[in-house]
């Protein structure tokens, strides 16, 4: 069973997002908590007994708001490799770059409707929890939401479906491919500025070819964005491995997410509408330039 931490101090918003979590996820379990400092002293102080997939918090929070939890939990290597989803009725740039530059996985603008509570559980089901879901979401992309993928693969047949995968599904953004991590570590960061339209989402396998070789180029990869002021830039690992080890060391490393490769390939293109619906149509995020 997985457990999710839910920290919000509005209890009605906590019943809507346990309703809308339970009806998607299973089984699910639901730490529920009415504070920043309590979130803070659950995990610090008691230990992570139940070991949470994730986090959901409320950026306006009394005593210690979103920002201040977020920082302090991915400074504790207790917990630092637990995924973070900060939730706010805001979406202002300097507040949403704030979020990220202390660690934030996704930030969302709080839902409003009970049909929009669904879609963040499935998202968040999809994204951080493994799941899949067929979608049917056929909204054209958002006018200026249109930008790169950078994909890197040392698999040619993984390649090739993910190249396809992503042409149906998100036809109108360009693939830029890497074949392996000492092509990424030594062009990336001079093309950077030169990719046009700008880099939207990165998606990485972890074993490139060994495991360490990931590892590694997730601390390069967020080394450059830091460099460029794109740490909001989701990177998303697409790996074979269901490990828990792998998905803990990759979220210490500043992965955004951690995606499991469905054994069948045919499977990837539903995996990445979910990726695009997330990451493009409802994640907020500063400009990438």
């Amino acid at each position: 069973m997985k457990t999710i931490y839910l920290a919000d101090d509005d209890e009605d918003d906590r019943m809507l997002i346990r309703l809308a979590v339970e009806q998607v996820i299973h089984p699910v379990r639901i730490v529920e908590l009415d504070s920043g400092d309590q979130l803070v002293k659950r995990i610090v102080s008691q230990g992570l007994s139940d070991d949470p997939a994730m986090i959901i918090m409320d950026m306006n929070m009394p005593r210690m708001n979103g920002l201040e939890t977020v920082r302090i939990l991915k400074l504790n290597e207790l917990c630092c490799h637990i995924p973070v989803v900060m939730l706010s009725s805001t979406s202002n740039r300097d507040l949403v770059r704030d979020a990220y530059e202390r660690g934030v996985n996704a930030f969302l603008e709080k839902p409003v409707h009970e049909a929009d509570f669904i879609k963040l559980a499935q998202a968040v089901d999809a994204c951080f929890l493994n799941a899949s879901h067929v979608t049917g979401d056929t909204r054209p992309p958002s006018q200026g939401k249109n930008g790169s993928v950078i994909v890197i693969e040392d698999n040619e047949d993984h390649m090739f479906f993910i190249r396809h995968a992503l042409q149906e599904s998100m036809p109108e953004v360009r693939v830029v491919e890497f074949p392996n991590a000492a092509d990424v570590i030594e062009q990336l960061g001079p093309a950077w500025d030169s990719i046009d339209p700008a880099p939207h989402l990165i998606l990485m396998d972890l074993y490139l070819p060994g495991r360490q070789d990931g590892l590694d180029l997730l601390v390069k990869i967020h080394q450059l964005l830091v460099s460029k002021n794109s740490r909001s830039i989701p990177v998303i690992v697409f790996s074979y491995s269901d490990k828990p080890e792998d998905m803990h060391a990759s979220y210490q490393r500043n992965a955004s997410a951690y995606m499991t490769k469905d054994k069948n390939a045919a499977h990837w293109k539903n995996d990445f509408k979910n990726l695009h619906n997330f990451w493009w149509n409802t994640v907020s995020t500063p400009d990438p330039r």
